[in-house]
């Protein structure tokens, strides 16, 4: 098989989204702690074979509480969403399909701050393979310079803000074939959807002091 098989996205990507948060006012950054979300399962647009699983998990790393009012600018966001196994096969069986590389855009639902939504566009997707044509696909995405990721104002003191992931995202993709001239295509729009019956907010919640 190809030696693209052995590479995998060698970024700042994890196995999930991280949300550096930074305190504005006071002048003095609160202690971070991390906020996780479940795995969660969306309904996309695939290439060739149509609508398809993919699995969703989030993370963000902030501070343990926020001043009420104060403002807070996310950093250093990394996402993943991994393609199911059969999907993974399809793709690579069906049309040569065995690389991916693009931006992505999601939204953030916030409770008892502002913004409700939040908008993170332009994360990047890196060249990246697929490992093994049978086997499930992690494509990791992270913030780059190019990144849009708006500050958050917290609500009123006793409050607390809770985010969640957003119902659907979206991504401007380029998928490369192996049997095909040029190899890489697109770029395509992979759209998103959350399954419903899930709770997408992270743990723990922000305490607004």
């Amino acid at each position: 098989m190809s030696r693209r098989f052995g590479r995998l996205f060698a970024g700042t990507a994890t196995v999930s989204m991280v949300l550096g948060l930074t305190v504005a006012g006071a002048g003095t950054a609160l202690a971070d702690q991390a906020y996780t979300s479940p795995t969660l399962t969306y309904t996309c647009n695939y290439p060739l074979i149509g609508e398809n699983l993919l699995e969703v998990q989030a993370s963000f790393q902030g501070p343990s509480s926020v001043t009420g009012g104060g403002t807070f600018q996310a950093y250093g966001v990394t996402a993943v969403a991994t393609v199911p196994a059969d999907v993974v096969s399809a793709l690579y069986y069906l049309g040569g399909i065995d690389g991916v590389r693009g931006s992505a855009d999601a939204s953030v639902a916030v409770t008892n701050g502002s913004p409700a939504t939040v908008n993170v566009s332009d994360l990047g997707v890196g060249e990246q393979f697929v490992p093994d044509p049978d086997a499930a696909f992690p494509v990791n995405a992270a913030q780059t310079s190019s990144s849009v990721v708006p500050a958050i104002t917290a609500g009123s003191t006793g409050q607390v803000l809770t985010a969640a992931l957003g119902e659907t995202f979206s991504a401007s993709l380029d998928f490369h074939y192996t049997n095909a001239t040029p190899e890489w295509q697109g770029p395509e729009a992979f759209d998103c959807t959350l399954n419903e019956g899930q709770n997408a907010a992270f743990s723990p919640s922000l305490t607004i002091g």
